[in-house]
């Protein structure tokens, strides 16, 4: 399609959704964005630049974002960034509509100073947090994922990789805010690039047992018929599942797993009136299949916090289980679409979404924090009172309580799990019931950062523990701008391992911004400035074992010049453990132990020079 062709679709398209009037500012915005972009050129096909930003605003609106400053938007979102100064395209856009501005401004790239390129991290928290205002910031974005996404296969396979698993981070947000549809598309143009042969085997594995199947569910479609002519539902389809079903995200940004293919491949879904038909058709269902135990969830009384409405369950159908849901006919459109599905009707409901955007607001919150908060919500927890929180799988008790209130997370020091006393780091199953027990001494621990899964837990004990009056194990502050080191055995304090500052070296030290105490050698390049303060030693008489984590290069004879200085200073090794990272490094963690500080702390310098010694990543004390 030319771009007379796309603007021409994108007015017609305009005028029929929107209005007459509202198609007239949008060929207003389309005109500016041919200007602000004219002569520029897509590198890899050399099509004019503004196809992609008219590709970006077609979808929006084919896709039901029927809002017209939101359309601007989209036609304009790399205007300011990419436009000629002379153009002064913040002006121009502001001269059309102050809205659509406001919109673009957060759409913007931050760039870094130093490197002149987009600062993607910060430019992901600003995105975010004008979301947490305004949804249509999110909503553009996505889009602008999504057409970046469909032309990935003109890259090589290493940028392509890089670029996919950009825009997987948009992945988790689209699914809370229920535009799974979305999701799906991204996935479909996104995992080939990011994991080819995982794909191509899991799809295969995939079509197998669907076409294994093909028969018994042909035979279903006609026992449903029979049940349908019984007037317990209005309609029904049978749908194999996708790839998209088996992904889930990872914690890490940019990154997610295939979970193994297998049955229930197809969903049947039921469509219902109301309340009433719902559930006479779940129990008809169990009556004729029989249900599969743990799996039955009543997310049309309690949805999602994507805002899913369903009764969900699985049952047997010839020695095979088969997912089902039955869905009021009215919330079909929603459960696809989420926020999208009413948009231009009512407008979007953000109070469906109110708490993933209280966290998109959190102007602490780093990058990879974010992300976890939009994975997919994989398990359900109650109140004593019978309300519902939903959790990332494998969250703890901490988790539940910091979702509750800031203060019940800080005191927090165990629950009641089902009527059971739990310590603060148990793990939650799912349909566990959990009353928070608390005391006032109680103070966020360390700790809990290795165990808690969500955004909101880990930022609110990170801010606890940067607070002065928590103190920091092992660290005695004396005067100001002086502190004193009184053991090594304790999580609070980063060993840093630029420098390999050892008991009785020169030391610099500072809180760091989750609280723990960093200290390193005096003369550490690393160390200077006014807001280091100086170290001193009072460790007394201890022998703590060693942890050492290292690269090394793969070679002969590599690792046996670690092990003979282990045997010239007589220490013991207590355990070792390798990884490969890339085709000649391994990365070795080693425990040792068995002599005096002095003495180990000469083996970690040594270790250092050892030639095949590429790194030490870090070092800690152990009892």
């Amino acid at each position: 399609m030319d771009l007379a062709q796309q603007i021409a679709e994108l007015e017609k398209l305009s005028y029929e959704r929107l209005g007459e009037q509202a198609a007239k500012k949008i060929s207003e915005a389309i005109a500016l964005a041919c200007l602000m972009h004219e002569g520029q050129f897509r590198k890899l096909d050399a099509t004019p630049y503004v196809s992609h930003c008219l590709s970006v605003a077609l979808n929006c609106l084919s896709w039901g974002l029927v809002d017209p400053p939101a359309i601007m938007a989209a036609l304009l979102h790399d205007a300011i960034e990419d436009a000629p100064e002379e153009l002064n395209p913040s002006e121009r856009i502001a001269q059309l509509d102050p809205e659509v501005l406001s919109i673009v401004l957060a759409l913007s790239k931050i760039r870094n100073l130093q490197t002149g390129t987009g600062d993607l991290p910060a430019t992901y928290r600003r995105i975010l947090q004008a979301a947490s205002k305004d949804l249509r910031v999110l909503v553009v974005k996505i889009f602008d994922v999504l057409h970046n996404s469909e032309t990935l296969h003109v890259h090589g396979p290493a940028k392509a990789k890089t670029k996919a698993s950009i825009g997987l981070i948009y992945v988790g947000v689209a699914r809370r805010l229920g535009m799974m549809a979305l999701a799906e598309a991204l996935i479909d143009y996104l995992l080939p690039n990011l994991m080819p042969v995982q794909i191509k085997r899991a799809q295969k594995v995939l079509l197998t047992l669907q076409e294994q199947g093909k028969e018994s569910m042909e035979r279903l479609v006609r026992n449903m018929k029979l049940i349908l002519e019984e007037g317990l539902a209005q309609d029904f389809i049978l749908e194999p599942k996708k790839i998209a079903d088996y992904f889930l995200l990872a914690e890490q940004p940019g990154t997610g797993r295939l979970r193994l293919v297998g049955w229930p491949v197809f969903r049947l879904k039921l469509f219902v009136e109301d309340d009433d038909a719902a559930w006479h058709a779940l129990g008809k269902m169990h009556g004729l299949f029989g249900p599969l135990p743990r799996h039955i969830r009543d997310y049309l009384n309690a949805p999602r916090v994507n805002g899913f409405r369903a009764l969900s369950t699985r049952v047997f159908w010839e020695g095979q289980p088969l997912t089902v849901q039955v869905v009021r006919t009215r919330d079909e459109a929603a459960n696809r679409m989420g926020i999208l599905a009413k948009w231009g009707v009512s407008g979007p409901d953000p109070a469906r979404y109110m708490r993933l955007l209280a966290t998109l607001g959190d102007s602490d919150l780093r990058m990879s924090e974010v992300h976890a908060h939009v994975l997919p919500d994989l398990l359900d927890v109650y109140t004593p009172k019978g309300d519902r929180l939903t959790f990332p799988i494998d969250s703890v008790v901490v988790d539940f309580a910091y979702l509750v209130h800031t203060d019940l997370g800080h005191r927090c020091v165990g629950a009641r799990v089902n009527g059971v006393p739990h310590p603060p780091d148990f793990i939650l199953s799912d349909g566990d019931v959990v009353d928070i027990m608390t005391s006032k001494e109680a103070r966020p621990q360390r700790a809990w950062l290795d165990v808690v899964k969500t955004a909101r837990a880990r930022t609110l004990i990170k801010e606890a523990l940067r607070e002065q009056d928590i103190g920091v194990q092992g660290v005695r502050r004396n005067l100001k701008g002086h502190f004193t080191l009184i053991s090594l055995v304790v999580p609070d304090i980063f060993w840093s391992p630029c420098c390999l500052a050892v008991p009785e070296d020169p030391i610099r030290g500072r809180l760091s911004a989750d609280g723990r105490w960093i200290v390193h050698h005096a003369e550490c390049a690393n160390a200077k400035g006014g807001h280091w303060e100086i170290g001193s030693w009072a460790i007394n008489n201890q022998e703590p074992k060693l942890k050492v984590t290292f690269n090394i290069r793969h070679q002969s004879g590599a690792l046996l010049s670690v092990l003979e200085l282990l045997g010239q200073l007589d220490v013991n090794g207590h355990s070792i453990e390798s990884k490969g990272k890339s085709g000649d490094i391994f990365s070795i963690s080693m425990v040792m132990g068995g002599q005096p500080i002095s003495t180990m702390g000469k083996l970690l310098k040594q270790m250092a020079k050892i030639e095949a010694v590429q790194d030490i990543l870090s070092y800690s004390w152990l009892d």
